[in-house]
């Protein structure tokens, strides 16, 4: 056993007097340089004998088991309560995809069998335990006993340790806690927003109790905006409860925000400078002439000629130019594209103009952005960096250094067309910023990871005069 410092051995105390004396973020005094609950306070915690893993998998086992029986198939509004209004506004397709996702089945069966009021307030573990408590191990029964009031919650991940466990902050009521997990945080980040059932370990340590809901990081305002309103509808319902029984009561909901903001998430609505949808289209002319297309395309002011059979087409915004589209030579054909149904019948219009009977109008074909990105061909695999790692790392680390330096003096439409300096002044847009911020940090963050360039945020916190709490 490691010795204590100035304590003596964990073996002259009672492992509550050493829990009680040292704090869980205080350093761990054996010496490790490692925060004493990510250190030694499991081993203190361990030899408790409230349950085992084994015992707390043969306890959850019983009790789905339990759940199943045909007695709580019928009569019980359980299912329609879990979708609500959810599946009315679907298509078929929509449902089916959903009914085989492994997230919904997890997700139903859990909320089933720990948050779904029975009546009176009494759960499906509640239940079991009465009628099969005696029947258990106590091992099994203690961990089932632990997690009577276990609940979904709405957490921002602070830190994350790999393979060791993850800081939590409670996006609720802003309490912090650290949670010993491995497999997590080969996925999660600094600034994750995740939804979790939190619950304690074999050894006394918290753990999560099954795979968290993953959201993303803009999306925290949202969701609690949205948890607010359901707050204060179960408030009015139920005057006097607790919380614990605000987040069974809502724990369905988790899931369609998992629905609604990862796997039904609609593509964001892009338009162009001029304010139209932006759509993929291709203009496609029939050459009659091509010496006297080359001449006219050569000679307007709009078009610049590449020299390789292409030509863009610029338009004058103040001292600024800005591509409208490019016309390119594919055979016997010249083809614009662009990405507008407006820019599309102007170019054609355009070509009309200058070209006269040189072109013959063939065909207009346009493609939702979202159609084109489902059915792109993956990219080949590439054989090795076309320049050299470190090289490739100090020119995009000064390109961000440029843009994020410029960025924030600014405006910025997330803020209301504010810069970032002015925001930060203003108490109702600086949340706006910091969610800003944190999903930058987040976003280089799994860069780093996936072993690509990343940018370190850390200066624009002080730079903006922000906190990361």
């Amino acid at each position: 056993m490691p010795v204590l410092k100035g304590l003596g051995k964990p073996g002259d105390y009672r492992r509550e007097q050493i829990m009680s004396i040292i704090g869980r973020n205080d350093p761990c005094p054996c010496g490790s340089g490692r925060k004493f609950k990510r250190c030694c306070l499991g081993k203190l915690s361990a030899g408790t004998g409230r349950f085992t893993l084994g015992e707390r998998n043969i306890g959850l086992k019983k009790l789905l088991r339990f759940s199943a029986r045909p007695e709580f198939g019928a009569g019980l509004a359980a299912y329609d309560l879990f979708w609500a209004h959810w599946l009315s506004e679907r298509s078929e397709e929509e449902i089916q995809k959903v009914m085989t996702l492994e997230q919904t089945q997890i997700a139903y069966n859990s909320w089933f069998v720990f948050d779904f009021d029975l009546g009176e307030g009494r759960t499906m573990l509640d239940l079991f335990l009465e009628r099969e408590g005696e029947r258990m191990s106590t091992g099994e029964r203690n961990y089932l006993e632990g997690m009577r009031k276990s609940h979904l919650r709405l957490y921002e991940v602070l830190e994350v340790e790999l393979d060791q466990g993850i800081e939590l902050r409670d996006v609720w009521e802003g309490g912090r806690m650290w949670v010993r997990e491995r497999l997590a945080t080969h996925d999660l980040a600094q600034w994750d927003l995740i939804a979790a059932r939190v619950g304690e370990g074999e050894d006394g340590v918290m753990v999560l109790e099954a795979a968290p809901y993953m959201y993303p990081v803009s999306a925290k305002e949202d969701i609690l905006k949205e948890l607010k309103n359901a707050h204060r509808r179960f408030t009015r319902q139920f005057p006097g409860k607790d919380l614990v029984s605000f987040f069974k009561w809502v724990g369905a909901t988790f899931h369609h925000l998992w629905l609604k903001w990862v796997a039904f998430r609609p593509l964001p609505k892009i338009v162009t400078t001029e304010g139209d949808s932006f759509v993929l289209a291709k203009v496609v002319f029939d050459v009659v002439d091509r010496n006297t297309l080359v001449r006219a395309l050569r000679s307007h002011p709009a078009l610049d000629d590449h020299g390789d059979g292409s030509y863009a087409w610029l338009e004058n915004v103040g001292a600024f130019q800005r591509s409208l589209g490019t016309f390119i030579f594919q055979g016997n054909r010249l083809v614009l594209e662009t990405t507008s149904r407006q820019r599309a019948e102007q170019g054609r219009n355009l070509l009309g103009k200058i070209a006269g009977g040189a072109v013959k109008f063939r065909a207009t074909r346009y493609e939702d952005v979202g159609q084109a990105l489902k059915f792109r061909p993956a990219a080949a695999k590439r054989q090795g960096p076309e320049i050299p790692a470190d090289l490739q790392a100090k020119i995009v680390g000064e390109y961000y250094e440029r843009h994020y330096r410029k960025w924030l003096d600014e405006p910025v439409p997330a803020l209301g067309n504010r810069t970032p300096r002015h925001a930060a002044r203003l108490k109702t847009v600086r949340p706006k910023l910091i969610a800003l911020v944190k999903d930058f940090e987040n976003r280089a963050e799994r860069q780093r990871r996936a072993g690509s360039p990343a940018y370190d945020f850390s200066w624009m916190w002080a730079e903006l005069g922000l906190s990361r709490k």
